[in-house]
């Protein structure tokens, strides 16, 4: 079997996090795509991060297809959510099949930066996602022919959602709609669960 892993703060989830993962998905021949929300991620500040379970919560309404399973392995084990910790926990849990980890165009080209990045390599095949400006697919496989090369890394041209996690936490705060950007059931769940100043 080939199992996605997808990973980030989901602050909230939006649309933009579920057509990548939809896209890479078919793109790759993924028959799961994990989806896992950080506890504290190492490349991120955890200012403004609401309370985990809210994150589980919202994740499981936005990623609702037989595709998709969310799980909270980052959040139960605590601390800072270093991705090769992940990867161990998901070898033991599915140790014959083939791992995905999805990432974007920044987070690829700083790679060689991660914390045990070639134990990562070993582990799991990268899937990363291009952008249309100066991190394109061309740069990308570059970077990773150059720096990555004893790993697998699978670049994908993917037409963006425009739509960050931080834009709508701003424009919840200051009273905007956000349709079009969240599902009605996330911005249903924020509004009841009083989030992000609402």
């Amino acid at each position: 079997m080939k199992i996605g892993m997808y990973g980030g703060s989901f602050n909230p989830p939006h649309n933009g996090h579920l057509h990548l993962a939809n896209e890479v998905g078919k793109l790759a021949g993924l028959d799961k795509i994990i989806i896992i929300p950080s506890n504290i991620s190492p490349q991120k500040s955890n200012n403004g991060n609401i309370d985990p379970i809210h994150r589980i919560n919202m994740c499981k309404d936005v990623f609702i297809s037989s595709l998709f399973e969310v799980s909270d392995c980052e959040i139960s084990r605590g601390g800072r959510s270093y991705t090769v910790d992940t990867l161990t926990f998901l070898k033991e849990q599915y140790p014959d099949d083939e791992l995905f980890l999805f990432m974007g165009s920044d987070m690829l080209l700083s790679f060689h930066t991660w914390y045990r990045y070639k134990d990562i390599l070993s582990m799991c095949t990268l899937c990363a996602i291009a952008r249309d400006d100066e991190d394109g697919a061309e740069e990308l496989r570059k970077y990773a022919d150059e720096m990555l090369s004893e790993g697998n890394v699978l670049v994908f041209d993917i037409e963006p959602v425009e739509v960050s996690s931080s834009e709508i936490r701003e424009a919840l705060k200051n009273g905007r709609s956000c349709e079009g950007l969240i599902s009605e059931k996330t911005a249903d769940y924020i509004k009841e669960n009083k989030l992000y100043g609402q």
